[in-house]
């Protein structure tokens, strides 16, 4: 305790009761060595008056210490210290003058020092019955059984002086009760308090039994000098070899018979690790995983949150009990992440924060500790999470494991956590499998769609190609109006389905990409006067591109292509009426996996219809459409030459008030001016002064349109 670094008062002060407890043990020990005889050597007077002094010192550093723990007024704190220094000047002067020697003195210093201790005790008693909290109560009532219980047997220990056979078990149980109450100090979780007792349990139960497995095979043989040296070494392997199955049978035995319902937990969760062994599918895992835990019924809220690929943050993809907020911003969820710890428990969040809003706030550090907790405290509350762990998978985050019971303020003890940890890393590991799964289904399905198309291509287009052909040698202008119509019906609907099978072709067929550094606004400016002749009257494209944009690594013909469709699909939804198109590009915030390089991004959006909650989960799966005469094949062209690149493309849309692509990819590292690395301890990031934008209108009148076709 006194070599920690900025240690409070009350850890000093219990340094120095421990030393005080341990220095009255050693002098009745020496005491014990040399006892006090009449008229008999100096030696055995010397180690009587240390005892005595020694003794009279506990009241002395036992009140300075529980007063300052139990936080008492200061008038209790001076009378405290009064009766501290007339334990010390009590001892002092029986101990270091003839009186000593006198029965009386020596009996009234014990019943001085005896009263004063159980006055200790009664303080602890005083402030428990005053305290709020359950939890508080629990642990002082612990404290102060634990220090009846050293008094007592310290007492007890003074009858072997009238010839009464008791074993000395003060020092034993002073050892254990000094244990007990530096690991409240350090500590202060009940819930590790019970684990502590539990492991004291387990221990002293299997002291017990390597005892009889020692006795058992040497006592029998105690007068056979060499058969006794033998059965020694043997004993010694048969425990060495029973040590550890029996500390862990022993545990397991204690947990199950004092802590039961910590023994359930820790069985449920065990057979939910090996329940979701062969689990692949990231939902199916978290309807199991969420539904053992709550059926174990020491939680009122649990929940999975999971990276999103739409907007920077975590979504949530299940829970039980009430429902946490459903998307969490990459701001509030930085905070949870931390470099030294592994979980981040809102008890311990708590208590740290009233810890340092009792300090003062001069030092800058402990300035930004406070906001980092306050900010992770508005994150847990925000999750409804006692303790929360980050799913981490290739030193990135992939989500969050929540549990909470709202019951109790300490409910999970350092065993229970390790498991939930063990249960993190594999929803982690499920993550990453299932992702690698749907790549491989999506290669499967792409392969098995090229084996299609190569026999598409012969046996669909050979009879397009002779209808159109025959439809064609008609000539829709000879014929009379109504078969001139069909004709050209014919003809038409042959080149759609030709742009069908086209269009399937593209998508089956393995893409032909060029990459090198590529300026994507430059991207933006060639692609829209590629488009500008095809825009509508009706339909205004505006530029909004952001200055110093990092190049990226990619191929500026199948970017070009990705944003044609984009704006193509964007003015057919429009249709004839007004409207607006927006092309932004930026650098945005990093998510998720915070140590991951920047990214560019590029947005379309538009103030068109809007697409139904229903449907944009499907705009990107292939043949998907709500178009007459559309293929659902371009925004799957789309995705797959965006994820080809590294990037991902996502939509935001509300019925009524349009929609929003947005494409980001990784910038290339050399065009990096400088390269921020998010802290992984919480901490936010400086703030950056967003980078100008340029806005540019292009809506040209049809004489302008004129004028550059012409030219």
């Amino acid at each position: 305790m006194l070599l920690r670094t900025q240690r409070p008062r009350v850890l000093t002060l219990y340094g120095v009761f421990a030393i005080s407890v341990g220095g009255f043990h050693l002098a009745r020990f020496l005491e014990g060595l040399f006892p006090f005889v009449p008229d008999g050597p100096l030696v055995g007077r010397i180690f009587l008056g240390i005892t005595l002094g020694a003794g009279a010192l506990l009241p002395s550093t036992a009140l300075s210490f529980f007063l300052e723990f139990l936080n008492f007024s200061p008038r209790a704190a001076r009378y405290g210290r009064r009766a501290s220094l007339f334990s010390v000047l009590l001892g002092l002067t029986v101990g270091a003058t003839p009186l000593a020697e006198m029965l009386w003195a020596r009996v009234a210093v014990s019943v001085w020092v005896l009263l004063a201790l159980s006055f200790s005790v009664s303080l602890v008693l005083a402030r428990m019955r005053t305290s709020d909290s359950r939890i508080d109560r629990l642990r002082l009532l612990y404290l102060a059984v634990g220090a009846a219980a050293v008094v007592v047997f310290s007492c007890l220990d003074f009858l072997g002086r009238f010839d009464i056979a008791f074993p000395t078990l003060g020092p034993i149980v002073s050892t254990l009760y000094l244990f007990f109450l530096s690991q409240t100090l350090l500590r202060l979780r009940l819930m590790d308090l019970h684990e502590l007792l539990g492991k004291i349990a387990s221990q002293a139960v299997l002291a017990a039994i390597l005892a009889v497995v020692f006795v058992v095979l040497t006592a029998w043989v105690e007068r056979n000098a060499s058969l006794y040296l033998f059965n020694t070494v043997v004993a010694a392997f048969v425990m060495l070899i029973l040590l550890e199955p029996l500390t862990d049978w022993v545990e397991e035995r204690v947990v199950a018979i004092f802590f039961r319902q910590r023994f359930a937990f820790l069985e449920s969760a065990r057979q939910l690790q090996r329940r979701t062994a062969n689990v692949i599918d990231a939902p199916e895992l978290a309807a199991l995983l969420l539904d053992g835990l709550n059926e174990t019924r020491r939680v009122t809220h649990c929940s999975i949150y999971l990276l999103a690929e739409d907007r920077p943050g975590f979504r949530l993809l299940d829970s039980r009990g009430p429902v946490p907020a459903l998307f969490v911003d990459q701001g509030t969820a930085r905070a949870l992440v931390s470099r030294t710890e592994r979980a981040q428990l809102l008890e311990t969040v708590e208590r740290r924060i009233a810890e340092i809003r009792g300090q003062p706030l001069e030092a800058r550090k402990s300035r930004d500790e406070l906001r980092r907790l306050n900010d992770v405290r508005a994150a847990m509350q925000q999750m409804k999470a006692g303790i929360t762990v980050p799913l981490m998978g290739n030193d990135r985050v992939l989500g969050f494991l929540n549990l909470w019971d709202e019951r109790v303020p300490e409910a999970f003890a350092s065993d229970e956590i390790a498991l939930i940890l063990e249960l993190a890393d594999r929803v982690a590991t499920v993550i990453e499998n299932s992702k690698l799964y749907d790549k491989m289904r999506e290669r499967d399905r792409l392969a098995a769609l090229g084996e299609m198309a190569a026999g598409l291509a012969h046996e669909i287009r050979n009879p397009l190609g002779a209808i159109k052909g025959a439809a064609q040698f008609l000539d829709p202008k000879h014929l009379p109006h109504e078969e001139g119509e069909f004709v050209e019906v014919i003809v038409e609907e042959v080149n759609r389905l030709n742009g069908v099978v086209t269009a399937f072709l593209d998508y089956s067929r393995p893409l032909k990409q060029t990459f090198g550094p590529t300026d994507l606004q430059e991207v933006v400016t060639r692609t829209l006067k590629l488009i500008v002749n095809d825009v509508p009257k009706t339909v205004t494209i505006k530029e909004e591109l952001s200055d110093s944009l990092p190049r990226v690594d990619a191929d500026a013909e199948q970017l070009k292509q990705v944003l044609i469709n984009l704006v193509q699909n964007a003015m057919q939804a429009m249709g004839d009426k007004p409207g607006e198109i927006v092309i932004r590009t930026s650098r945005p915030e990093r998510f998720g996996d915070f140590r991951a390089p920047e990214q560019v991004e590029l947005q379309v959006s538009d103030n068109g219809p809007g697409i139904p909650a229903d449907q944009q989960l499907n705009i990107f799966v292939p043949f998907f459409t709500t178009k007459q005469k559309g293929t659902g094949l371009g925004l799957a062209i789309c995705q797959r030459i965006v994820k080809n690149h590294g990037g991902t493309i996502s939509v935001q849309s509300k019925v009524g008030e349009g929609s929003m692509f947005t494409i980001r990819l990784p910038a290339l590292a050399e065009e990096l001016a400088t390269t921020e690395t998010p802290p992984m301890d919480g901490t936010p990031m400086p703030s950056v002064p967003a980078p100008p934008v340029v806005q540019k209108e292009n809506k040209l009148s049809r004489r302008d349109r004129k004028k550059q076709k012409a030219g």
